[in-house]
């Protein structure tokens, strides 16, 4: 076995478990959860702001929930265009409003994808 056909297994394993993970946590929170609208109230980033590649926004996000405003008490990440006071959409547990989730179905569909297409290269690179 080669070593490239080694690499795409490791990465469509760890792909697949990233993939699976994330759509068991989903499907077990998804009737604790619910969305609503939330306003960016501040914005850190692991890098300077000057790196725009390899660079990542995590926002505290404030928002309401029958009437009554919450501050998120984790960070969750968002798109690298958004800005303080910019909304964005938030998944929240009903039990304990304060606390956000980050499920992602598209996240969880592109990792599988990602897995199944790094399976097809190795087993194509040993035929």
């Amino acid at each position: 076995m080669s070593n490239e056909a080694i690499f795409l297994y490791i990465i469509a394993a760890i792909s697949l478990c990233f993939g699976l993970l994330n759509g068991i946590q989903f499907l077990l929170k998804r009737d604790k959860t619910a969305q609503t609208i939330g306003t960016i109230m501040s914005i850190k980033m692991p890098n300077p702001e000057t790196a725009k590649h390899r660079n990542s926004k995590w926002a505290t996000v404030s928002y309401k929930v029958n009437g009554k405003t919450y501050q998120s008490r984790n960070r969750i990440q968002v798109p690298m265009t958004l800005q303080v006071g910019s909304t964005v959409k938030v998944r929240y547990d009903k039990f304990a409003p304060e606390k956000l989730y980050s499920f992602s179905l598209l996240r969880i569909v592109v990792s599988l994808l990602i897995a199944a297409i790094c399976f097809s290269a190795a087993i194509f690179k040993q035929i």
